[in-house]
């Protein structure tokens, strides 16, 4: 194969890349363990799995099939693999209006297929959106699930068993086929609204893995693949490249700082985008002040009366969903004197948040909603969370196992592999035009959630005080955060 040639088709990778899979390899490592870094993110948007020590839009139609990846120009010194073959998505227009609608039926999940979403969705929301009371907390459970069904795809014996308990799939097959139903449930690409899950292998030179393994992730997760000289700044910068074409632009500042390190052995990357569109009138946006938890701020408010809105109520909040073109956003609002984080332990408003809606908790009324624009983004290390989870063994030099992936070295001697760390991040943005956002993971493997209230006309939910929301598509979390200050 020559170097920049494109594979045309999904899972067709270099066979001078792969092998077959041989005897489990035991797990060693010399490195310690990282320190707990947080820092406030601008934007974020990208799933990162490295493997080692150390443009374009993509706001576009993919009738053809194809990612961005196309309009990559791949660099001397790097071979392009695999290009991903997305699934077509019929654009809205007039003339197209039934078929439109026939395709969206037809990728709707139902109730047994989002349930079986939900042990993993009422443990990991709570464990990765608490621990920062106060501060804004924003990231996206789907997003995770997906990078966390890909590390599975990779791990063997106890570590996979406690990585199938946590996303509660019974085997590594059953997770993969639910891990593709919910990427496809999520992608919208229809001309209106946009939610794109986008996944990449970037291997070093002379690195080979196990051919099963790889043709998983490229058949299942849409994986594009590269080889190339890791830690070189051409290999850095066509990695940046991708990222900012599969984030919408969100992440150019932070994506500066991104890089692979030369002793990295291979990165598997994956990036979510998400833009949907609703409407409130601007000539009603007016300031007014926010009582966040240290001082009152002055945020602009935007204004709109919902003649049949969807409200629902716990025993300690109330809350609305507001649709947009394709997806919904859950707005909940605690009772004065109740903070976001204490409703993270509670199960009606958990289970709200998660897509989960109580007919009897729920009703169709005249809702005055006041609402900040607001623009939350926040990043740390998921490490202690993952290991509340009960996923502990991937970070366990002694214990943990990544056999199934027998990464092989350029000498022919095999890697040794265990998680040193999981990074997430996520950025949500709201105006008077609607929602956008992406999120990021990062799995670095080193080598070696009440009475109802009385009926009225009307309902007046003012969000000025902190809040919890969460983005739905297809009735999953996308996003879920809490707003302390908008």
């Amino acid at each position: 194969m020559k170097k920049n040639d494109l594979v045309d088709a999904l899972g067709q990778i270099d066979e001078r890349h792969i092998e077959a899979a041989g005897e489990p390899v035991p797990q060693k490592s010399k490195t310690g363990s990282l320190k707990r870094r947080w820092t406030a993110l601008a934007v974020a948007a990208a799933l990162l799995l490295a493997v080692g020590v150390g443009g374009f839009t993509a706001w576009r139609q993919h009738q053809s099939g194809l990612a961005p990846d196309d309009a990559l120009r791949i660099p001397a010194g790097v071979e392009r693999l695999a290009v991903p073959v997305y699934p077509k998505r019929v654009a809205y227009t007039r003339s197209t209006v039934d078929e439109w609608r026939e395709q969206k039926n037809a990728l709707r999940l139902t109730s047994e297929e989002r349930d079986a979403f939900q042990h993993y969705l009422d443990a990991a929301v709570p464990a990765f959106l608490g621990g920062a009371a106060g501060e804004n907390a924003v990231c996206s459970p789907m997003d995770i699930y997906i990078g966390l069904a890909m590390l599975t795809e990779t791990a063997g014996g106890g570590t996979r068993d406690q990585l199938l308990a946590l996303l509660g799939r019974d085997s590594v097959e059953d997770l993969r086929a639910a891990a593709n139903r919910a990427f496809n449930a999520l992608y919208v690409n229809d001309g209106v609204t946009y939610l794109e899950l986008s996944s990449s292998l970037w291997l070093r030179d002379g690195m080979s893995c196990d051919k099963g393994v790889l043709k998983a992730l490229a058949d299942s997760y849409y994986a594009s693949a590269f080889s190339g000289p890791m830690g070189s700044e051409t290999y850095n910068g066509l990695l940046r490249d991708w990222l900012n074409g599969h984030t919408g632009g969100l992440l150019e500042d932070s994506v500066g700082g991104v890089e692979l390190g030369p002793d990295t052995a291979m990165a598997l990357v994956s990036a979510v985008s998400y833009k949907d569109k609703w409407y409130f009138d601007e000539a009603l946006t007016a300031p007014g002040d926010f009582h966040a938890p240290k001082e009152d701020v002055t945020v602009d408010y935007m204004h709109q009366t919902m003649s049949e809105g969807d409200y629902h109520w716990g025993d300690r909040y109330a809350a609305v969903t507001k649709s947009m073109e394709n997806s919904t956003m859950v707005l909940l609002l605690p009772d004065e004197g109740v903070t976001p984080e204490e409703l993270l332990s509670d199960p009606q408003a958990l289970a709200l948040l998660n897509g989960r809606f109580d007919n009897e908790r729920r009703g169709t009324y005249k809702v005055e909603l006041t609402l900040p624009r607001f623009d939350v983004s926040d990043d740390g290390l998921l490490n202690d969370a993952l290991k509340a989870l009960g996923v502990t063994d991937a970070f366990d030099v002694n214990a943990a196992d990544f056999s199934p992936l027998t990464a092989v070295r350029s000498d022919g001697t095999p890697a040794e592999l265990y998680l040193s760390r999981a990074l997430h991040g996520a950025r949500v943005k709201v105006n008077e035009e609607g929602c956008e956002g992406a999120a990021y993971a990062v799995f670095e493997m080193l080598d070696g959630a009440a009475p109802p209230p009385a009926e009225t006309e009307k309902i007046a939910l003012t969000f000025d005080r902190p809040f919890l929301f969460s983005v739905l598509q297809n009735g999953l979390p996308v996003f879920t955060g809490i707003v302390n200050e908008p």
